[in-house]
């Protein structure tokens, strides 16, 4: 092969980062001539075959070489040219291809261009590649290829050799192999933290049918209230899978860690991802982010991999809700879905005794309590988490030893919990505050300096003298994972929340410096819809969050969290003023959500357009996105979405109920082929034909050239999608008979205690606490 210096676009301002789901490899950032080395990398590694670079502009329109062995032993001669930006943005476009034109017709002629590969990091689409291709074979090219950014990145992530060949690449994002090995590390670091807990750990009904659900699906969604256990199981049954050498358990914090984590070739990986939509409040970027990344999940399951992920009920509800139909087949169904908190008085008595017996309490309060604990185990709402604090000391200071103070104690945990914070030292508030506002955690070496500047100001204490009090909330209000310091329990940071209610001094100085992601993913303006757990903003700090949500880091994520805010969290008044004083946010680029009605940009647009502060080009722009939208994907859930609706002009919306009469009706058949050909046997096979159905009901609603015929085609596509889920529902079941999962994890599961038979009825009156202080 050779490669040789290729065209090149000018250069922008590279600014290397961390790259998600969301985005991929940085490879716009390595220049053309280390592009052009990898080109030739993984022509060799995908080809198998050795090459020759020729350097800088002596190639005569070859950047690669290649012979191709043929039956009749004759080399035909391939070529590859490359072609690099430094625009992380740009697509390819047919005509980048008109400068090579030339060169391609000199290569043909001298028998050395029998195949012809174009190798771009611009992004491609399909019918760019499908014309390029066209184009080639008119000018003599008998095996035309288009190869994108897309197809680089996904060569280098499924290639350990191309990667060690390439070094460089781990600098562009992708930091799998080694980001893998520290975060195996660190997952075992925090397992090893829960091995001390298997003593006092109890395994629970909830406990076996998680495991069960696992060996069963692959999968599980541990469900329960604060403090309920779900992360204890979550913990405990990772701890277990990471026994068997052939597995690697990760701990992850976010479906992004998952997306950037999971190796289809590594088919031992067990993933826990604790709090998986968000700790303390429903995190809406991790919503959108489990929508593309569910699809990625149940391929790794494919490959032999599972999940454990957990979240507070209310929290998965709204997310739920959001997720519709691209929600795991498992999830939706309950299949797979397992309530921690539905524990029998025996369970609850056993949780009560260890944390009591093994916990750090005197002997002396252990007797004191003792006659209490039943009482206190029979609470209806009874939780691990805070039958935990009853052994610890720090949480139980003032507490006193009667029946009705230890009911209230586990009847009321987040009001005693702040009580509890409310007590400490000043100096060990500040340490809590410190890690409120850093979310993911508190990392000594790598933090947001103007979050830790704002506490340390507000608290009065310097940076140095708080981080020392770290050590000493260990165990108690905070644990370390690796370098970063988080909160014992998700619980903390309720009662902080609650604390700083009552705070607005320091609710001043928190939106002035918590990072930007806390305050869009955690915060709610007074005014707008209540969001449980949500810290709220008051109406007197408006201008302090209007000119902070003005420095939003211009960044995709970023400005989907910011339009998100404005859409459902931001009230009338800060709305306003935020778009009156800077409208150059609006403009700003996101992801776009599926169904569009979901979509916080869109949403953002209809909210200014009802305050008439909508420019009419973003107007224009955002009903030509809308009806696009309707006619390409057929989603036409904006309909539902008045607001939304309102940006296409009457004329525009009559126009598009036209063309979704005279466009889409006639081509339903093919497109129900399509869809059938498509689907995911994982997932519902109605709900694949959602859409479909749903723009078939907006064309009968809008009533736009509804004939005979028009009815005729409309009732043909119902009857059509229905025999298309039909098929698919047989296609679901032979597939599912086929399957021969052997994957077995029932042998983690603690064997069920035998109901205690007549013969034990003297020792079964005997009290679970007897010995307790013991």
């Amino acid at each position: 092969m050779t490669i040789v210096a290729g065209q090149t676009e000018p250069a922008v301002t590279k600014v290397r980062c961390a790259h998600g789901p969301w985005s991929d490899l940085a490879l716009h950032t390595i220049g053309w001539r280390s592009f052009q080395d990898l080109c030739s990398q993984v022509c060799e590694v995908v080809l198998g075959r050795p090459v020759e670079i020729f350097r800088e502009a002596q190639d005569g329109g070859q950047d690669a070489v290649f012979l191709i062995p043929s039956p009749s032993n004759e080399q035909f001669i391939g070529t590859v040219q490359c072609k690099h930006t430094s625009d992380a943005g740009k697509a390819l476009k047919v005509g980048d291809l008109s400068t090579e034109i030339g060169n391609v017709e000199e290569l043909v002629k001298a028998g050395q261009a029998d195949t012809y590969v174009f190798m771009t990091n611009m992004s491609v689409d399909a019918p760019v590649a499908a014309a390029m291709r066209a184009k080639l074979r008119e000018l003599g090219v008998r095996k035309p290829h288009i190869l994108g950014r897309q197809y680089i990145v996904r060569v280098i992530r499924s290639s350990t050799r191309l990667r060690a060949l390439v070094p460089q690449v781990y600098g562009l994002g992708d930091l799998t192999s080694i980001v893998d090995e520290r975060l195996s590390e660190q997952s075992r670091a925090l397992l090893d933290g829960w091995i001390p807990k298997l003593r006092t750990y109890v395994p629970t009904r909830a406990h076996r049918d998680a495991v069960n659900a696992i060996s069963e699906h692959g999968v599980v969604l541990l469900l329960g209230n604060p403090a309920s256990g779900k992360s204890a199981i979550g913990a405990i049954v990772s701890t277990i899978a990471s026994e068997n050498p052939d597995n690697t358990v990760l701990a992850l914090t976010s479906p992004r860690d998952f997306e950037a984590g999971w190796n289809p070739n590594d088919p031992g990986r067990f993933f826990w991802i604790d709090d998986a939509f968000g700790s303390n409040v429903l995190r809406d970027d991790y919503v959108q982010d489990w929508m593309s990344a569910f699809s990625k999940l149940r391929a790794a399951i494919k490959h032999g991999n599972r999940f454990l992920l957990t979240s507070r009920k209310h929290i998965y509800e709204a997310a739920r809700r959001r997720l519709g139909q691209r929600n795991l087949a498992q999830f939706a169904d309950g299949s797979a879905v397992v309530d921690v908190g539905d524990l029998t008085f025996e369970e609850k008595a056993q949780i009560l005794y260890n944390h009591i017996n093994f916990g750090d309490q005197s002997q002396s309060w252990r007797s004191s309590v003792k006659p209490h604990l039943e009482a206190v185990a029979a609470v209806d709402d009874f939780l691990p988490g805070i039958a935990e604090r009853l052994g610890d000391p720090n949480f139980t200071k003032g507490l006193a030893p009667r029946e009705s103070s230890l009911v209230r104690f586990m009847e009321e945990p987040t009001e005693h919990l702040v009580d509890t914070v409310s007590a400490l030292d000043e100096q060990l508030q500040a340490a809590l505050y410190l890690v409120y506002v850093h979310q993911a955690g508190f990392d000594p070496n790598d933090h947001d300096a103007g979050a830790a500047e704002a506490v340390a100001e507000l608290t009065g204490f310097s940076l140095a003298r708080i981080q020392d009090c770290f050590a000493e909330l260990k165990g108690s209000f905070l644990k370390r994972s690796g370098a970063r310091w988080t909160f014992a329990h998700p619980t903390i940071s309720d009662a902080l929340t609650e604390i700083l209610r009552q705070k607005p001094h320091m609710m001043a100085a928190l939106i002035r410096g918590a990072p930007i992601d806390t305050i869009l993913g955690s915060f709610t303006c007074e005014g707008s819809p209540l969001i449980r757990d949500a810290l709220v903003i008051p109406s007197t700090l408006d201008d302090a969050l209007v000119a902070r949500l003005s420095r939003t880091p211009d960044e995709t994520h970023r400005n989907w969290m910011l339009f998100h805010f404005l859409s459902y969290r931001a009230s009338d008044a800060v709305f306003v003023k935020v778009i009156r004083q800077f409208p150059d946010l609006l403009p700003r680029f996101c992801w776009q959500t599926d169904p569009v009605a979901n979509d916080p940009r869109f949403q953002a647009y209809a909210r200014a357009h009802q305050f008439g502060l909508l420019p009419n080009g973003l107007r224009r722009e955002a009903a030509s996105s809308l009806e696009s939208i309707a006619l390409s994907d057929l989603d036409t859930s904006f309909f539902a979405a008045e607001a939304m609706l309102a940006l296409i002009p009457p004329i525009s919306l009559i126009g598009l109920g036209l063309a979704l009469r005279t466009i889409l009706l006639p081509a339903f058949e093919e497109k129900i082929g399509e869809i059938a050909s498509d689907a995911d046997l994982d997932e519902e096979p109605d709900s694949h034909f959602k859409k479909l159905l749903g723009a078939l009901e907006c064309v009968e609603e809008m009533g736009v050239g509804l004939d005979d015929d028009a009815v005729s085609l409309i009732d043909d596509a119902r009857d059509q999608v229905k025999r298309a889920i039909e098929m698919l529902e047989e296609r679901k079941r032979e597939r599912d008979e086929e399957t021969d999962d052997d994957t077995d994890w029932t042998h983690i599961v603690t064997q069920k205690k035998a109901e205690p038979s007549s013969t034990d009825a003297t020792s079964a009156k005997r009290s679970i606490f007897d010995d307790v202080d013991k």
